[in-house]
């Protein structure tokens, strides 16, 4: 486990940074639409071959003037390509960031939640030897233990539904 006990230093301030950045980043993207998931899928798909498909037909459509269709300007279809290439580009680096932050999250969850654990058994033991406020403590946290499914006083055991015929 390389991430064992982390001891990170991320503070309300540089928070406040982070999210900033995210914001000037957004800011300095104000093209970016949002698609329904039926717009979605309405796209085409064209799988991995998309890349060298748009790529070879920019080219052709360049050296070959003369088939170009004037509803579609070259000039605008070689930027919204070359744009999409370098957003793909950010895409990949926000993509590192958002694996590392879930994955950094994951292990501070691990490691408080061993904490948590640790704390509360020890609460058990005191509770053993008539510590105050011990019962209390494990009364709080008890039901909230990582993987126990809350208990409905009220509700009867489950059964399993089999029929006999012999008892009719």
């Amino acid at each position: 486990m390389p991430y064992a006990n982390l001891q990170p230093v991320f503070d309300d301030a540089t928070l406040a940074l982070a999210v900033a950045d995210v914001q000037n980043c957004l800011q300095r993207l104000p093209f970016l639409v949002n698609l329904t998931p039926q717009e979605k899928a309405q796209y085409l798909k064209l799988g991995p071959k998309l890349l060298p498909f748009v790529s070879r037909a920019l080219m052709h459509c360049k050296n070959n003037p003369t088939l170009q269709v004037s509803f579609s300007p070259l000039a605008e279809w070689e930027n919204d390509w070359q744009v999409c290439q370098r957003l793909e580009a950010l895409q990949v680096q926000v993509q590192v960031l958002q694996e590392a932050l879930a994955d950094t999250i994951i292990a501070l969850k691990q490691e408080s939640t061993r904490a948590a654990l640790a704390f509360y058994n020890n609460a058990q033991k005191a509770a053993t030897f008539n510590v105050p406020g011990s019962d209390s403590i494990i009364a709080d946290l008890q039901p909230m233990l990582p993987g126990r499914k809350p208990r409905n006083k009220n509700a009867a055991p489950q059964t399993t539904n089999t029929t006999n015929n012999n008892t009719q």
